[in-house]
């Protein structure tokens, strides 16, 4: 049996390729547009953007489960 599993690729890295945390910051907290660039919070590596981390939230609603 093969299960067809759909690959999702978004600009947005959950794991740093540079550190390999988790964690994430937004580099202007006061700005909420969606170009708002997202840096890993322990080494300010770039991670994506705003909008980047909404397609992902909105598409690995089964991908990703824990």
């Amino acid at each position: 049996m093969h299960l067809h599993q759909e690959i999702t690729s978004t600009g947005f890295k959950i794991v740093c390729a540079d550190c390999g945390n988790l964690s994430i910051r937004m580099a202007e907290r006061k700005a909420v547009a969606t170009d708002t660039i997202i840096e890993c919070r322990q080494c300010s590596a770039v991670r994506g953007t705003l909008a980047d981390l909404h397609v992902l939230a909105r598409r690995s609603r089964d991908i990703f489960e824990f």
